[in-house]
Parts: C-alpha cells; structure tokens; sequence
C-alpha cells in the first residue's frame, strides 16, 4: 500500500502483538580531465553497439510488521516488566526469565515479519545482557543442528548445540524463543511475550519506528481495536484517527515524532482517508503549504487559504492533518 496519493499501489501489513538499494555515486574528488595517458582510439565496425539500459532500481517493500521501540521501566515483578515508550505502555512477560530486571537497564523491542527480538542493555555503556529472539524455527541443514532467524544485526545462524534434541523436535509450524549472547551462542530456551499499545503521539526525537496494519474490529472509549491474524491492537484517538468505522482496513506507520494513520474502503487500492501527525513547518515563507512527512517522505500540502487552526501555532507544534483520497485538505486539527 503506498501512501501517495499520485501513485496509489497496497502494502499488505500484519499486527505486532506476538507471543538495500545501494546507488553508487562518483565522488566529487575524482578528476574527470583529460586522462594522463591517451587511450587508443576506437577500433571501427559495422556492428551496432548496444546500448546498456539497466533497469531501474526497485526498492524493497517495507517489511511488515516492523517495529524498534526502547522505554523506561515503569515497574517489574518476576516474570513481567512494564515499560513506558514514547507511544504507550509495553508489557513483557516470560513463566522462565525477566527475573532479574533492573532499573538501570535499556530495553528495546525489535520485531521484523514474524521474527521479534528482545534486548536489555546497561544503559549508558550499551552492554548487552540479555537477548531474546523469537521466530519460526529455520533450519539451515537436513540434520536440524542451527536455525536461522533476524536479528538487528541482519540473519544469523545459530548452532543449537545441547538444544538440538529440544528445539528440532517441536514442530515447523511452532516459534520458539532462544537466548543467545554477543557471540551468537544459544544460552537457554524459553517463552516469552509481549503486548504494545498505541496511547499517545511522539513528543520527543526518538529511534521510534513502527509498521502495521489490519481491520477495526471495535470503537469504545475513544479507541480503535485493530484485529489482524496475530492479534488485536489499541490505537487511540490521540494519534489523530478519527470516523472509522468496524470492518474497515487501517494501517499505523509511526517514524520519530510523524505519525500516518490510514483508512480503506472496500475495493480501493488508495486510502479513503489520511491521517498525518507531526510538528507544524511550513514549506515556505509565504505558509502557503504544509510540509508533513509520511512512508513516503516529506508529503507538500497546499493551503489556499491560512485555517484559523493555525493562526496562534508556531512552527514546532504538533498537528493533525486530514486529506481525502485525492489527497486534498479536508481539516486541520490541533494536537492537545
């Protein structure tokens, strides 16, 4: 599913409740005169030369669901941490670790497709103390000894060593979660899961990201509850949504302090409705446009005339904006 409304094409997301294009350049140093040597010249021929037309480069769809979120811990018990993150409360809870949680740790959540990762570092030295991935198990060999799965630092294969008998008898079908230190050995197998919910915008720079979609199951007390194939998520009505309605599509895509929210009618391959959230700037002198950044980039929306939801904002503060499925501006909203 794109997001811009010139180009409409569908990324199909999933939930996140669980249990590159490289473009060489020439470097503005290089000397492009004349060569030291002359080269000799061409040799002639009757022969058309073909012409190389490589083709352009595609970049990779978004991976779906994708999230990286770090909070501070609000409070822990044996067995279930409560973190506080820039969007909401995230909960973790395992009947075999976080035993040992303490308040001077950083704890960030990673989830990529069907694989989540789990870190908890010392803060301010960023030492890893534990590390929790959690995936199908992918066999990298007939004999079942190593799997591989995602991680931060891109696919890792993990030799199962004394988990072998454990791990290769479960069945494909069943995810497990492994403990694995710095040097990619497994240290234990375990459970564990967690639970995201998005209550609240961005107010500060964050390494914040977020990717998800799935259909409106319920609306009650100003929240949307988001069904997909592996859970429900709650996003409430201060990330900006509004109107929608049980049944529809919707995806979140949260990016530092921006916030895109979009709904589906049946059949469409473009939102029926926009929803972008982020701090007021201006695309020139004149305020004569918005800038606002979404999946795509940085979004231009034009303003004939300056809304009245503007007059008294500086640049900076937090606002919604609403356009219809041919992009254009149905409303501007203040962000309370």
């Amino acid at each position: 599913m794109a997001y811009s409304t010139n180009s409409p094409r569908r990324l199909l997301l999933l939930s996140i409740r669980l249990g590159a294009c490289l473009i060489l350049a020439q470097p503005a140093w290089a000397d492009t005169a004349t060569p030291l040597i002359e080269p000799p010249p061409l040799a002639e021929s009757s022969e058309p030369v073909a012409e190389d037309n490589p083709e352009p480069a595609v970049a990779p769809a978004p991976v779906s669901p994708s999230v990286q979120i770090s909070g501070a811990i609000w409070r822990s018990k044996p067995g279930i941490v409560f973190l506080q993150t820039p969007i909401g409360p995230l909960s973790l809870s395992s009947k075999s670790i976080l035993r040992d949680i303490k308040p001077s740790q950083k704890i960030t959540l990673w989830v990529h497709g069907t694989t989540s990762v789990i870190d908890i570092l010392e803060r301010g030295v960023d030492k890893l103390v534990h590390r929790y991935v959690t995936g199908m198990p992918n066999f990298t060999s007939p004999e079942k000894n190593a799997v591989t799965l995602w991680t931060p630092d891109g696919e890792q294969s993990f030799t199962l060593g004394a988990f072998e008998t454990k791990i290769a008898g479960r069945q494909d079908h069943q995810p497990l979660t492994i403990e694995v230190d710095g040097a990619g050995t497994i240290k234990g197998l375990h459970d564990v899961q967690f639970d995201l919910q998005v209550n609240q915008l961005p107010r500060t720079a964050s390494s914040l990201h977020l990717l998800l979609n799935g259909t409106v199951s319920k609306l009650k007390s100003n929240y949307v509850f988001l069904k997909t194939p592996l859970g429900i998520v709650t996003v409430s009505g201060k990330t900006g949504v509004r109107n929608a309605k049980v049944g529809q599509e919707m995806s979140v895509w949260i990016q530092d302090r921006h916030v895109a929210i979009d709904l589906y009618q049946d059949g469409l391959t473009s939102p029926s409705r926009r929803f972008l959230t982020g701090p007021l700037a201006y695309g020139s002198d004149a305020h004569d446009t918005l800038t606002m950044q979404g999946p795509e980039g940085a979004q231009s929306i034009p303003l004939t005339q300056r809304p009245a939801a503007l007059a008294t904002l500086k640049e900076g503060f937090p606002i919604t904006v609403e356009l219809n499925q041919q992009g254009e501006l149905v409303d501007i909203r203040r962000v309370n």
